[in-house]
């Protein structure tokens, strides 16, 4: 999707919908719709429900309520979700234009109740979609897990071809599961601290290690005393190597016209989340209310970065072993916390599993980053290419990788 307008989006997010079935679409929305989170986790239910969902499903869930909110305001104002679907239907699109073999298969893969299925689906119909507009002709390769036979995703019939395996890392490792339910529990306890003491705040929180138990208890007592003295600014522990940083944004219940307001961190977090509740008076202006945020970071990552070799090895079984083979790892996020020291040290770890594996004719690691400046919204999927030197089966002298140009747009 080369340019971002209203009528663009429209059509691609409708495309998307057609392909995946109304029956399914009618399906998933309607559970979104009736889910009710137990009374307790009602107000802090925006920290875990979206998990519930298939991703695709709630994706569109979302798409389509910010668009209705844009045709209502006679404004479009582009989102993440909105270009992330509009993006997906611009790929489809294109691949259909061709009637690329084998797509009809990933279409229904893209509803698989498998959500990781789904997710890699998206990644592969990206990758192919991108060496079709560089006049590639490529095709999805039929699965034959029931005979047990390894394939790859992908295949370029240019010359004698080139085979391309895709990975995407889940969201979420056990690392993330363990940190992520620890930053859930400081959410529910800090929230029911604001409502005790009539505060709302804006809290961030980083630590040198992966949080423990006793970190959390030890957090959880710094917080209470913190908050119920209103206290601001940023407070280290360095015993504990935790540090939190605090910024009131409100008094409880307090109604403040939207905009009058800013609150978040220029960092990249391990997670965050914000709850607010937003309403509008009778002469149609914006008003917010009880606004909170809270953010998370570590400042270990070596886990993250052996998971991306370990994708590549389980990549590699994929192979033939009989053309030129490429692989494709989309670090889903990933990279938010892979600073260049380490990508470094992830570069060296790629040549190093490059030359003791000759089949691999080259790895290509991307990553899409959404941003959001005095422009206007933007998109791209950068990418880093790391050619194998030793390769069995080099690329063809003509033929390029998509990916080498630093981006898969």
């Amino acid at each position: 999707m080369r340019e971002i307008t209203f009528e663009n989006c429209i059509r691609d997010i409708s495309l998307v919908k057609s392909l995946v079935g109304k029956d399914w679409l009618i399906q998933k929305l309607k559970e979104i719709d009736d889910y009710k989170p137990p009374k307790q986790q009602r107000r802090l239910s925006f920290i875990d429900y979206h998990e519930k969902y298939h991703p695709l499903a709630y994706l569109i869930y979302q798409a389509d309520k910010q668009l209705k909110s844009c045709t209502e305001r006679k404004y479009f104002e582009p989102t993440e979700q909105i270009v992330k679907l509009a993006y997906l239907g611009d790929n489809l699109l294109v691949l259909r234009r061709e009637n690329v073999k084998g797509l009809d298969s990933k279409i229904q893969d893209l509803t698989s109740s498998d959500k990781a299925l789904s997710d890699k689906t998206t990644y592969e119909i990206e990758v192919a979609s991108a060496y079709v507009r560089q006049e590639y002709p490529i095709e999805f390769v039929e699965t034959k897990s029931k005979e047990r036979i390894k394939t790859p995703d992908l295949f370029v019939t240019f010359q004698n071809g080139v085979e391309i395996e895709c990975k995407k890392k889940d969201r979420q490792n056990d690392r993330d599961i363990r940190n992520n339910a620890n930053w859930k529990l400081i959410i529910r306890k800090s929230s029911g601290m604001m409502e005790h003491y009539k505060v709302n705040y804006g809290i961030a929180i980083k630590t040198e290690q992966d949080p423990t138990n006793e970190d959390v208890k030890f957090i959880l007592m710094q917080l209470d005393n913190l908050i119920q003295n209103k206290k601001e600014g940023v407070y280290g522990f360095q015993e504990k190597g935790i540090g939190i940083t605090l910024q009131i944004i409100s008094d409880r219940d307090e109604e403040i016209e939207t905009g009058s307001f800013q609150v978040g961190t220029n960092e990249e977090l391990d997670y965050a989340t914000q709850a607010i509740e937003v309403k509008k008076d009778e002469q149609g202006k914006t008003f917010v209310r009880n606004p909170r945020f809270f953010g998370f970071k570590s400042a270990v990552i070596p886990e993250r970065i052996s998971s991306v070799i370990e994708s590549i090895k389980d990549a590699r079984k994929q192979l033939s072993g009989k053309y030129p083979a490429l692989i494709y790892v989309h670090l889903n996020g990933i990279d938010r916390r892979i600073t260049e020291v380490d990508f470094k040290r992830l570069y060296s770890l790629l040549t190093d599993l490059l030359k003791q594996n000759s089949s691999i004719t080259g790895i290509i690691i991307s990553s899409e980053f959404f941003s959001k400046d005095e422009l206007g919204f933007g998109y791209s999927h950068k990418a880093k290419y790391v050619r194998n030197t030793d390769a069995k089966h080099p690329l063809p002298q003509e033929f390029k990788v998509v990916g080498e140009s630093k981006s898969l747009s």
